[in-house]
């Protein structure tokens, strides 16, 4: 069984002394019986609709039928410590998100040539532009109602 904490500079060969994948145990316990997992599912799409996970087909449009949109009945086993370290990357991920949004120029050069060929980026940028007219407006008049706070 290979340790799921190898070095990530190691070779898969050196690190696991077989090719097989750690399994994880399932959260739940399986099999289910048949009666008690066709129940979870009829209240599972029944759940999904009242709370929000409803989408309309677009091969057959009708108005009046909701469908639920696609999910997991049962929930994945993940190991603690890769989620632990999602969690301290989200943050690092999250600046650099923010900086990017706030940076105009970067923006404006790196999208420049998608903008012109790909209408949706085009049409975001568009707004985001608008956007930022909108706001540096409302700084202005912010500023001039009340200098000393700026």
């Amino acid at each position: 069984m290979c340790d799921s904490a190898c070095n990530p500079v190691q070779k898969p060969e050196d690190c696991c002394s077989s090719m097989e994948l750690p399994v994880l145990k399932p959260c739940i316990p399986i099999p289910i019986p048949e009666e008690q997992l066709l129940d979870v599912i009829d209240k599972s799409k029944d759940w999904a609709i009242m709370h929000g996970a409803g989408m309309r087909s677009k091969a057959n449009f009708n108005p009046d039928v909701m469908q639920f949109a696609p999910f997991v009945l049962v929930p994945s086993s993940f190991p603690r410590k890769e989620f632990e370290k999602a969690v301290k990357l989200q943050t690092i991920l999250n600046e650099l998100m923010h900086k990017v949004a706030h940076d105009t120029d970067f923006l404006r050069s790196t999208l420049a040539n998608t903008i012109q060929v790909d209408e949706f980026t085009g049409n975001l940028f568009r707004i985001y532009e608008d956007i930022l007219k909108t706001c540096s407006n409302q700084v202005r008049f912010f500023e001039f109602l009340f200098p000393a706070i700026t």
